[in-house]
């Protein structure tokens, strides 16, 4: 007589699956926060763009293509970062198969959303928040 119990511990590709999205939110957050940056420095620029007859959909493709370029940017940066840290931890642990295990399974679908994924929807982030008229046009802010 034997008695089996179903594990409750999450599968590695559960445990993968989770890591790339809160890696993705954060990514997301730490854009969020360049782009606001940027757009900040900017405000005098935009202004001005607004004063020349710019229109708001000038002003969210601006946004947008900044957050998508950055988004894009930190994806590659982190893909090849990841790649290297990984390919050193392979490097000095023999006991998962080496350099040829990081070759043979290569997590296409997940580096596709990251590579891909993040840059589109800061993109979209982007020109959806972005456009609206600054306020006081008429003259420079008090800092």
């Amino acid at each position: 007589m034997s008695v089996e119990t179903r594990s409750s511990a999450p599968t590695s590709a559960t445990i993968i699956n989770l890591a790339i999205v809160f890696g993705i939110v954060l990514a997301l957050v730490i854009l969020v926060m360049s782009v606001g940056l940027i757009r900040s420095e900017a405000a005098s620029d935009l202004r001005t763009l607004t004063a020349t007859g710019a229109s708001s959909r000038t002003r969210r493709n601006i946004t947008a293509a900044t957050a998508g370029a950055l988004g894009f940017t930190a994806a590659l940066l982190g893909t090849v970062g990841g790649y290297i840290g990984t390919a050193g931890w392979f490097r000095t642990n023999s006991l998962n198969g080496g350099l040829g295990a990081l070759v043979t399974s290569v997590p296409v679908t997940n580096l596709l959303i990251i590579l891909v994924g993040m840059p589109l929807v800061a993109a979209i982030g982007g020109w959806v928040f972005a456009g609206r008229q600054p306020r006081d046009l008429g003259h420079r802010p008090l800092e």
